[in-house]
């Protein structure tokens, strides 16, 4: 990252913290000077935590280890379908084979109409 980007994001999220200390800070009715002065302490504090957190950011390389980890769920997400073909595969055989078992064994799939209902007293 070069060091225009990093101080532009950590201007740009000073000021949201600055516009959000602004606005809660009128809204519960405080006095001026307080106000001013937690935008102004809010500001800097979140352009300096922000922009050392980029800092950090860049010096560990965590944007590599990043694509590193996208890169690897890549390759396991590619894993995983060819196993789900081949395992859909297997189950569409497995169903067939069930069908032609149930068929030769004479198997019959229960029908409500068959079944006996049960009926209780409601005596309360």
């Amino acid at each position: 990252m070069s060091m225009k980007f990093k101080l532009g994001i950590a201007v740009f999220f000073a000021i949201i913290a600055a516009l959000t200390a602004m606005i809660a800070g009128l809204v519960s009715d405080a006095r001026i000077s307080i106000v001013l002065l937690r935008t102004v302490c809010s500001f800097f504090v979140t352009g300096v935590l922000v922009y050392i957190g980029a800092f950090l950011f860049e010096h560990f390389s965590y944007q590599k280890l990043i694509k590193a980890t996208e890169e690897a769920m890549d390759e396991l997400g590619e894993e995983q379908e060819v196993q789900n073909d081949g395992d859909d595969a297997k189950a569409e055989e497995g169903e067939n084979e069930a069908e032609e078992s149930s068929a030769e064994n004479g198997f019959q799939p229960l029908e409500t109409d068959g079944l006996k209902h049960m009926v209780t007293d409601n005596n309360n």
